[in-house]
């Protein structure tokens, strides 16, 4: 779908220079494969001026319209969303709806979320259980082998057979297609986030006696006065860099340029976090976890329907 004349106007007035803000990126997001029927949903005051929007596009039924966030077929990354989002949900008045954003409007409940401010890393170790305490120790004493050096978009495009190989040992050939079609979609998105000027990208290189072994990259953006770091991937050679994806956590979380920055590794759904997303969310000690808000207008039509009778 390209945005019409009108929906670019209405974007662009709304602007707040925000990453999710950029029209390019709305653009981006409504013409993600494998997402029907995409659409932008908007809102109006009293006075018919625009006040909002949302990007949606039906995923897994043709009865539920579902937020369009950096990667569909997985929990939305950063917990960000457009101007105005809230105002869309507020109004809605579909039979079946979910999507999940961050916001700290008390009529969205909140759950948590495997996001934290970032700490320092002693800090973070006193938080752990005695044992997963030693076992990250070891992963980051391992880690003082690598040398870490910048990195840049190629080097996510050709660790991308690291990942296929980590992959085919989990899944399925049919969903090992899905998770191919799933890395282009964030390689794709990556480079659009880039070219926005909205974000920088911070590509680690993780190296062994000179040979690039693993790679990680994270997006730093602004977002209501606070620098959001959203963890998009981690991509190794399992044959010699094991491990390497829960101690590159670690290192982010743990950053000291990012000290207080809010770091995001995964959210929740309508329906809770994905079974295959609890590692993240384990790897955080709740006492740290922050919440993220979920909406789910598909209950709220239910309690109208029964509040009718």
């Amino acid at each position: 779908m390209e945005l019409s004349a009108k929906e670019l106007r209405i974007i662009k007035s709304l602007d707040d220079g925000s990453l999710y803000a950029s029209p390019m990126l709305v653009q981006q997001l409504l013409r993600y494969p494998g997402m029907r029927n995409p659409r932008l949903f908007l809102s109006f005051d009293y006075h018919g001026q625009a006040n909002g929007y949302l990007p949606v596009g039906q995923c897994y039924s043709d009865e539920t319209y579902t937020y369009i966030a950096a990667m569909p077929q997985s929990p939305a990354i950063s917990p960000t969303y457009t101007p105005g989002a809230t105002q869309v949900l507020k109004r809605l008045r579909l039979a079946y709806f979910d999507t999940d954003l961050v916001s700290y409007d008390p009529s969205f409940r909140q759950e948590p979320t495997a996001s934290a401010y970032g700490l320092a890393l002693e800090r973070y170790l006193q938080l752990l259980s005695p044992s997963r305490r030693t076992d990250i120790r070891r992963k980051l004493k391992r880690l003082r082998a690598f040398t870490i050096k910048p990195g840049n978009l190629l080097d996510i495009v050709e660790a991308r057979p690291w990942l296929i190989e980590v992959w085919s040992e989990r899944f399925s050939p049919a969903e090992l297609l899905d998770q191919e079609a799933y890395a282009r979609v964030t390689i794709a998105w990556l480079a659009a986030v880039q070219h926005s000027g909205r974000a920088n990208l911070k590509i680690d290189r993780y190296q062994l006696n000179g040979k690039t072994v693993g790679i990680n990259c994270c997006v730093l953006h602004a977002y209501q006065g606070r620098l959001h770091c959203d963890d998009y991937l981690t991509w190794y050679d399992p044959k010699l860099a094991s491990g390497l994806g829960i101690a590159s956590v670690v290192r982010n979380l743990t950053n000291p340029d990012l000290l207080g920055s809010r770091y995001n590794l995964a959210n929740p759904g309508v329906g809770g976090i994905h079974p295959r997303h609890l590692y993240k969310l384990n790897l955080l000690p709740a006492s740290i976890r922050l919440t993220q808000a979920v909406f789910d207008t598909r209950a709220i039509h239910h309690n109208r329907c029964v509040a009718s009778f």
